[in-house]
């Protein structure tokens, strides 16, 4: 048995799924930044209002994993958010575990139902961006099958990163 269960975000975790957004965000990428263009992106994108406003938009689905009712994981996945041929496309917009339990399966877990999910909406591909500096992310999307397709800017308030668009055909 799993030390981990899965299940889908609802209204009720808005604010522990913010907070642990916010938090592997912001551990993970946080020192890239200048506070204020940090501070910026968290308000606009890790509220609890935010997350509860994608909660109740039928065209956004989290998955969270939990280990003891508390969120270790999750995924955020919806329509397509990035200038690309987005026709019959979904995107997987955020994957983040705790780094405790990298290594554990729980992201590779999150991704097949990510990817199970899309399928069974009909979607021919799924779409994603990556930070061009992430290694171990792009290695993981690399082992899915995803490919390089392009990139794009991501914008932190006024930093401007490059990330790379990926696809894979499903």
């Amino acid at each position: 048995m799993s030390a981990y269960t899965y299940r889908d975000a609802n209204a009720a975790d808005a604010e522990a799924l913010a907070a642990f957004a916010e938090a592997t965000f912001t551990d993970t990428f946080g020192h890239l930044y200048p506070p204020e263009d940090l501070a910026a992106y968290v308000e606009a994108k890790y509220r609890a209002h935010v997350v509860a406003a994608e909660l109740a938009d039928a065209e956004t689905r989290y998955r969270l994993a939990l280990q003891d009712d508390v969120i270790v994981g999750y995924c955020k996945m919806g329509v397509v958010d990035m200038d690309v041929d987005a026709t019959g496309a979904l995107e997987l917009h955020r994957l983040y575990v705790d780094p405790a339990t990298k290594g554990a399966g729980v992201a590779q877990t999150l991704m097949d139902e990510a990817l199970a999910w899309a399928r069974g909406k009909g979607a021919k591909a799924m779409y994603l961006s990556v930070w061009e500096n992430n290694a171990r992310a792009q290695a993981f999307y690399r082992r899915y099958g995803f490919e390089h397709v392009g990139e794009h800017k991501f914008m932190v308030g006024r930093v401007a990163d490059r990330d790379f668009i990926w696809r894979l055909d499903l």
